[in-house]
């Protein structure tokens, strides 16, 4: 398809997404795709802006941000001070969800004045019911008024920007406590939306209505407003209304005394909520990356290192913070990522009587990966939050459910290489029973010379050393990641001893270059070197590691992330278990 041709297509898929998100979503991948592939930097910027904007609208403000960031950059780049607003404008919509305000009502102004420069009347409309919107969200009503009131009142507003100030022209007067107004005014917003098939305003007018019904005790008018809402959300993929609807249907069914049905609601409530959500971690991560790249874009290269030497520490907070640590005791971590920030990560949870533990390997290094590892993190704490007792096979192929569908992947896009590696374990510290899965990535056990052989229900190699010997599982052959046909992954049930070391680790000491030759470690060599630490205690197994390596290495470069953990299998105390 010729640039010229993706022009065309760009700015119908721009303004597609008011009426058929999905639709836009979709096209708006196949354009990015083909642009990437002719190297055409203006499709690239048109494609992600779009993305950035559908993405918001799915609640993921991750992959919203991404795309609305590299966007940005572009449009600066080839100075398109249009295609640099619109995009500011998505960014403004993460601040709105950040609770930002200030930063948000710095972005909507300078969007103004940008539409202002180009002469995008109807975008200067559109700007100024957002810092309408943004003035009533810190509480100045006075001016939030006149914002919207110049909306309606400009000859170039659009119809969906003149529903969108109806609709908040309702807000204020919910606020003030004038219910037949805030109706009246939300009305004129639905209507309006209606016969433009804004589907966007169409949920939250449906909300609002729903809210006011249900302040009056109307419950039979706020029921059949919240089902509205609810039908619209899902087939438009907008999951924070779908979760709104949720909670209002929940709680209406409960004050008809329906508690039951209530109680349905309001678990599927709990479970969109889940999904839309992100840890404390990964949000300040978000808003840190946004911050760094509208405050200083123009310094690129210093300020990007800075911000992920930022992201640094907190990747590093998110692998180190406290979680309850009462039953891992002996342990190390050796973990150096190539880049500043790593696509290699360590994850541990326990609770009663076992605790679960793994290291796994992203795709790519450095940014890239250190996404998929937050991502990563933030998945298995909600798989493990919500299935009791899971086994880590089960968890695994949930991972790699929720990281499939967080990517968007299937076999024909690009997204589909993303994926990881990984060895995960639960382990009983009651009966020292074990479970172990693993994708790609194996398992090593190292016990004294005197136990007896490994039990286990898998297979397993054996290496020999002097003091002790080294059980190696292998993982299934299957990533955390799309592939043709998603085999399931398989638990291995492992009897483990007092005494016993297992370590669970990435391929990147292995595959470190160094040596008089230049050549790999690899992992045999790694065997060797963890049997020749028996004698020393565990905890002192990741410097010693460390040593061994860029004694190895030498002035050779890193050439990927690294992470080795080790456990000992200790007799847990008493007050651990009770």
């Amino acid at each position: 398809m010729r640039t010229e041709e993706l022009d065309v297509l760009s700015d119908a898929i721009w303004q597609k997404r008011l009426l058929d998100i999905q639709s836009a979503y979709q096209e708006g991948l196949e354009v990015l795709k083909q642009s990437e592939e002719q190297g055409y930097y203006k499709g690239i910027a048109d494609s992600c802006k779009t993305l950035g904007y559908c993405y918001w609208r799915f609640s993921d403000f991750s992959l919203s941000l991404s795309n609305s960031l590299r966007a940005l950059d572009i449009y600066r780049q080839l100075g398109d001070k249009g295609g640099e607003a619109d995009t500011l404008n998505n960014v403004g919509a993460v601040y709105m969800f950040q609770n930002d305000n200030e930063k948000r009502l710095e972005v909507n102004i300078r969007c103004k004045e940008l539409r202002e420069e180009v002469g995008d009347m109807e975008g200067v409309t559109s700007s100024e019911g957002n810092i309408g919107e943004t003035y009533l969200e810190m509480g100045d009503l006075e001016n939030a008024e006149k914002c919207f009131h110049a909306v309606i009142e400009h000859p170039d507003a659009s119809p969906q920007g003149i529903a969108w100030a109806y609709h908040n022209l309702g807000r204020i007067r919910e606020q003030q406590k004038k219910w037949e107004g805030a109706y009246d005014f939300y009305r004129k917003g639905l209507t309006l939306s209606e016969s433009t098939n804004y589907n966007v305003l169409i949920t939250d007018s449906y909300l609002k209505i729903t809210d006011l019904f249900i302040l009056q005790n109307d419950l039979e008018s706020a029921l059949d407003y919240a089902e509205s809402a609810l039908d619209v959300s899902r087939r438009i993929g907008a999951k924070e209304g779908e979760k709104k609807s949720l909670y209002f249907l929940s709680k209406i069914y409960e004050l008809k005394g329906m508690f039951e049905t209530s109680l349905k609601y309001h678990k599927d409530y709990h479970t969109m909520d889940m999904e839309i959500s992100h840890d404390t971690e990964m949000e300040r991560l978000k808003t840190t990356q946004l911050k760094v790249a509208y405050d200083k874009i123009e310094e690129h290269k210093n300020e990007l290192i800075g911000s992920i030497r930022y992201a640094k520490k907190i990747q590093t907070a998110v692998l180190t913070r406290d979680q309850n640590q009462e039953l891992l005791e002996k342990y190390f971590v050796y973990f150096q990522p190539k880049d500043i920030v790593s696509g290699d990560f360590y994850w541990y949870y326990e609770k009663n009587n076992y605790f679960y533990i793994c290291v796994a390997d992203c795709t790519g290094h450095g940014v890239p990966g250190a996404f998929l590892t937050m991502l990563g993190t933030t998945l298995l704490n909600e798989i493990v939050a919500l299935n009791e007792n899971a086994s880590p096979a089960f968890i695994l192929e949930r991972l790699r459910y929720r990281l499939i569908r967080a990517l968007s992947q299937n076999n024909t896009n690009e997204s589909g290489k993303d994926g990881m590696d990984i060895s995960l374990l639960k382990f009983d510290v009651k009966s020292k029973s074990a479970e172990w899965a693993g994708a790609y990535n194996p398992i090593w056990i190292v016990r004294s010379n005197e136990s007896p052989d490994l039990q286990t229900s898998g297979n397993y190699k054996l290496t020999q050393g002097d003091n002790a010997q080294l059980f190696e599982i292998k993982g299934d052959k299957i990533p955390v990641g799309i592939m043709d046909e998603l085999r399931p992954f398989t638990d291995q049930l492992i009897q483990l001893n007092y005494g016993d070391i297992v370590y669970l680790l990435s391929d990147g000491f292995a595959d470190q270059f160094g040596g008089d030759k230049g050549k790999k470690y690899r992992s045999g060599r790694l065997k060797d070197t963890i049997l020749g630490l028996w004698t020393n205690p565990v905890e002192k197994h990741g410097d010693l590691l460390k040593k061994e390596l860029e004694a190895w290495r030498g002035e050779a470069d890193q050439i990927d992330d690294i992470c080795v953990l080790g456990i000992e299998i200790i007799e847990a105390r008493d007050e651990n278990l009770s």
